[in-house]
């Protein structure tokens, strides 16, 4: 995922040797600069069955086989959450290939269920990111109506009939809100956070490079 290139004998040394040292993370987290306070959440507890909030219907990005789990809990109707979707969609290009990362629905309002609902039955036929990026391109207040995730539906290419008779049926409503209560009981309390092996991330380091400073120090086994 990281491109390296060699423009000269000298250069191509150093750069191996900055491999070495950073172990293929990106190289502003091994240089001098880093900002001192990437650290996770010191109110929040530490949950050790965290791997009990993902499901087999979850679609990942990532490396499976990472050690590193990283969660987002996210709501489509939340403004922060569609501000901080760039940030994360770096976070996962750049640490990939050391950390398997989830977006995991947190609904924060009641109209935020059929949109939810709406995320599942597009993971269906493998569009569950296509939808999340369309929903936030499309946010406004009060949510969206059946219609609208319709069209959404069709313009991501999903049969518009088929995607509306599967949502009426509101056969992940259920996982959601129980899924939701036991988010809640981890910590979590708004949109969006990360969790990282079981550590809400501080509000103040959900930053690209405070995150991928924490994510490399999982993967080293330094935290």
């Amino acid at each position: 995922m990281l491109l390296r290139h060699h423009m000269s004998m000298i250069s191509g040394l150093m750069m191996v040797a900055t491999m070495a040292l950073s172990n293929g993370f990106p190289p502003e987290i091994t240089q001098p600069g880093t900002p001192a306070a990437c650290s996770f959440a010191s109110d929040a507890p530490v949950m050790d069955d965290y791997l009990s909030l993902v499901s087999g219907l979850d679609p990942w990005l990532g490396r499976s086989e990472a050690d590193v789990k990283v969660f987002e809990f996210f709501d489509p109707n939340c403004p922060h959450c569609a501000t901080f979707h760039p940030i994360m969609k770096q976070v996962v290009e750049e640490m990939g290939q050391h950390a398997q990362f989830y977006m995991i629905p947190f609904p924060l309002w009641r109209y935020s269920l059929a949109q939810t609902e709406a995320l599942y039955v597009a993971a269906e036929q493998g569009k569950y990111f296509e939808m999340i990026d369309a929903q936030y391109q499309a946010q406004k207040p009060g949510g969206m109506s059946l219609d609208e995730l319709v069209s959404i539906a069709s313009q991501i290419g999903l049969d518009p009939d088929l995607f509306l008779e599967r949502l009426e049926r509101g056969q992940y409503q259920q996982m959601i809100i129980e899924r939701r209560s036991r988010i809640a009981d981890a910590g979590v309390r708004g949109t969006p956070s990360v969790m990282i092996n079981g550590r809400l991330v501080a509000s103040e380091s959900k930053s690209r490079t405070c995150m991928n400073e924490l994510i490399a120090e999982m993967a080293s086994g330094n935290s």
